[in-house]
Formats: C-alpha cells, sequence, structure tokens
C-alpha cells in the first residue's frame, strides 16, 4: 500500500502481474484512458475472464468510494483501528483517509 501513489512504479515490489493491476487501477481510477500497453501488460498475465473481472472489480471499488467520499461516510471504531493498526505495520499509507464531517 505504501508505494501505490509511486510514479513509476518501483522495479522488483510488485511481481509483473501485480504491477500490470495497480497500473490498470491507477488508470481507471483517475479516469486515464486505457492503452494498449496498460492492457496488454494484463492480457500476457490473465485470461480474458480474468481480466474482465480485475475490470469489474476496480470499477466497482471506485463507485463505492465515490458514494461513501459523496456522503462522508463514517468509519465504525473497528474499521478506524484496524487502518490505524495498518499506519503502525506499514507505516503511514500515502493514500490520504477522508477526514470526519464537521
Amino acid at each position: 500500500m505504501g508505494h501505490l501513489a509511486d510514479d513509476p512504479l518501483p522495479e522488483g515490489l510488485y511481481s509483473p502481474s501485480q504491477a500490470a493491476i495497480v497500473t490498470y487501477a491507477r488508470k481507471s481510477t483517475r479516469l486515464e484512458p486505457i492503452d494498449d500497453e496498460t492492457y496488454g501488460a494484463l492480457a500476457r498475465h490473465f485470461t480474458p475472464q480474468q481480466t474482465i473481472d480485475i475490470c469489474l472489480t476496480v470499477g466497482l471499488s471506485n463507485m463505492i468510494n465515490r458514494f461513501h467520499a459523496t456522503f462522508r461516510t463514517d468509519l465504525d471504531a473497528a474499521t478506524t483501528a484496524e487502518a490505524e493498526r495498518g499506519d503502525v505495520i506499514v507505516g503511514s499509507c500515502p493514500i490520504p483517509r477522508p477526514k470526519p464531517p464537521r
């Protein structure tokens, strides 16, 4: 998680298949065009069905995240505690956590 915002991705940190997913997910999330290179990286590592599953998972996650960002959905105490525990284990996440409503 600590390197998801790195551009380019650090060499050797992700396997080639993981890097293909991260690159696709970042472009999709940023509403950037999915070019032949990005699609080709997915196609080299995954079957067409797996690629569809990856695209659906990323798209659904983005939809849910945008919904929660719009309505500033509160996190329950258990989810907040797990996120904070993860920060202690890996350091702070480069993706900012939403600020609670005022």
